[in-house]
């Protein structure tokens, strides 16, 4: 015959949820959690998604196969034992299924990107040596910005969307103005090396 203590589930807050009810000491955790959740739906009057994972615990123990495993260095099952619960993050992704949109204009390989901080334009750097300005609501072109005499590596944009700054394989950097597709002072070049990122200093700092 096997044996059966009196449980009490509560949440990691202290609450209370339902009343004590008599369970088999080997319940594994699949069945903890079966019976937590009608409980939820019963008791708190909302709906529970069957796929949600939970954690239970005893004593700070994980119940991680069944309750007797949790349980195996307690003798006093006159009393109330009881069970935390802690519903756990489910993440559901769905997939994408297909393109929303195409852009052309580079003639070369498209190497990097990068959408600008208000999400209104992107900003793409080629193997054909340009970088250009792309206005997202009309999927038009905004600036050819030819400077570059190597492929366009990295593009990063200023916190403030004013500018736009992308390195190069001659290990050149270049600032440009988003309003007008211009270069902005002078190339930078004290790199010996490819530059292969580009990072802003943040706007707060």
């Amino acid at each position: 015959m096997n044996r059966r203590i009196l449980c009490q589930f509560k949440d990691d807050s202290g609450e209370l949820l339902g009343t004590p009810i008599d369970l088999p000491i080997d319940i594994d955790k699949h069945g903890l959690e079966k019976l937590c959740q009608a409980l939820i739906s019963s008791e708190k009057d909302q709906e529970v998604e069957e796929d949600v994972p939970y954690l239970f615990f005893v004593n700070e123990n994980e119940i991680s196969s069944n309750l007797e495993e949790a349980l195996k260095n307690r003798n006093d099952f006159e009393k109330t034992t009881e069970i935390v619960y802690q519903p756990q993050a489910i993440f559901k992704v769905r997939s994408v299924t297909r393109c929303s949109s195409t852009i052309e204009g580079h003639t070369e390989a498209v190497i990097s990107v990068a959408f600008s901080p208000d999400g209104k334009q992107l900003a793409s750097g080629s193997g054909d040596t340009t970088v250009r300005f792309w206005d997202l609501t009309t999927e038009t072109p905004l600036h050819q910005c030819s400077g570059h005499k190597n492929w366009v590596l990295c593009v990063a944009w200023s916190p403030d969307g004013q500018k736009l700054a992308s390195a190069d394989k001659n290990s050149n950097i270049m600032i440009w103005d988003s309003e007008t597709g211009k270069q902005i002072g002078k190339t930078l070049c004290q790199h010996r090396q490819w530059v292969t990122y580009l990072c802003w200093k943040p706007l707060h700092l």
